[in-house]
């Protein structure tokens, strides 16, 4: 009994290496707290985002709220994640959707490597696809492009190519300097062509001289009058890395606005 026992406790043990690791999330992927969506729907969509996490070990958020915690969406959606006990790994990776109703604002809030898998243009993309459903009020199709859409670009991030904006391959590159450059050059060059062949009656005159009719111009007085000056001042532009320090004293990377 004793072997058969053993056998056993040795086959599970064996099978629970082939078993695949998930990150262990301390609170649920998508938090509605504005009563955006029904219970169906919630459940839906926290099922397949909860799959995105796990796959990627990578905190991938959505938190909605009525009423702001802090002063400025920003500040709440760092706020809730620093405190709220959100991300992945030792340096709790992630990135999160956050959503106040009463004031129509978003921002998306990143954090550790969320800062290098979602940087600047890569936010800019995730915004474009998800604010103008924001903007219909329909969040269950804007909660499904966000988890479409960072399970998109986790998924590049893992291939070893973050989202950048300028994904395009040289002969691409190589066609639009043709385009931009060498055609208009050559376009130019002919219109040119076809102007100088109808001034075939211009004689050049090297001499502004010939041009004055003798006696026609008599200049007796001389004067330099100041009339007015006119300054414009043009603000310096200020550095902005794209990142900012929380209240808690962590770095975050983000992007927000209005719909």
């Amino acid at each position: 009994m004793k072997k058969l026992l053993s056998c056993v406790l040795l086959t599970l043990l064996l099978l629970t290496l082939f078993l695949p690791v998930y990150a262990s999330f301390e609170n649920p992927s998508i938090v509605d707290e504005a009563g955006y969506l029904m219970q169906s729907e919630l459940a839906s969509l926290t099922e397949k985002l909860d799959k995105v996490r796990n796959e990627y070990d990578f905190e991938v958020a959505i938190y909605t709220e009525s009423e702001m915690t802090s002063d400025t969406a920003e500040a709440s959606a760092d706020d809730i994640y620093d405190y709220g006990g959100y991300g992945a790994g030792e340096n709790d990776d992630g990135i999160m959707l956050y959503i106040c109703r009463d004031t129509r604002e978003y921002h998306f809030t990143t954090h550790g490597k969320g800062l290098k898998y979602f940087n600047a243009n890569g936010l800019a993309y995730l915004e474009s696809k998800i604010v103008p459903h924001l903007s219909e009020n329909d969040y269950y199709e804007a909660f499904e492009e966000y988890i479409d859409t960072t399970d998109e670009l986790l998924q590049m991030a893992k291939d070893g190519k973050p989202y950048n904006e300028k994904q395009y391959s040289m002969k691409y590159l190589f066609g639009v300097i043709i385009v931009c450059l060498i055609a208009p050059l050559l376009i130019a060059f002919w219109m040119m062509k076809r102007k100088l062949k109808k001034m075939k009656t211009a004689v050049e005159n090297d001499y502004a001289a010939n041009y004055i009719k003798p006696g026609s111009m008599n200049l007796t007085t001389s004067r330099d009058l100041f009339l007015y000056s006119r300054i414009t001042k043009t603000e310096k532009p200020k550095s902005n890395s794209g990142t900012h320090t929380s209240s808690s004293g962590r770095t975050h990377g983000g992007r927000g606005g209005s719909f």
